[in-house]
């Protein structure tokens, strides 16, 4: 349940809706200093300005292995950055609901 009210929390904050694109960007533009999308995508993430750029505009959604992935670089929480990018595959397809996952140990996905 915590996921949950982290992000209703964080959406309230926001005024709008937090999306794993939204994160990540948040992410670049204060723990990485104002770091480009370039330099992020190539010495960070490891992918190319494009796909960051879809990503981050919430063009392209992320699947659960990338979102483990770019958690575990980051140095955030698997169980957050999951939620998070599955939030968004249910608001894509219109689904109204909320998740939560009950297991830390996402290490075998």
């Amino acid at each position: 349940m915590a996921n949950v009210k982290a992000i209703n929390f964080l959406n309230e904050q926001l005024n709008e809706p937090l999306t794993f694109g939204g994160m990540i960007k948040n992410i670049r533009l204060t723990e990485y200093e104002n770091m480009t999308q370039q330099r992020f995508a190539d010495e960070v993430l490891h992918l190319s300005k494009t796909r960051l750029s879809d990503i981050e505009n919430n063009r392209k959604l992320v699947s659960i292995s990338k979102a483990i992935e770019f958690a575990k670089i980051l140095g955030q929480s698997k169980r957050f950055f999951v939620t998070v990018a599955i939030q968004d595959m249910l608001k894509q397809n219109n689904l109204d609901y909320s998740i939560k996952l009950d297991n830390e140990n996402l290490s075998a996905i």
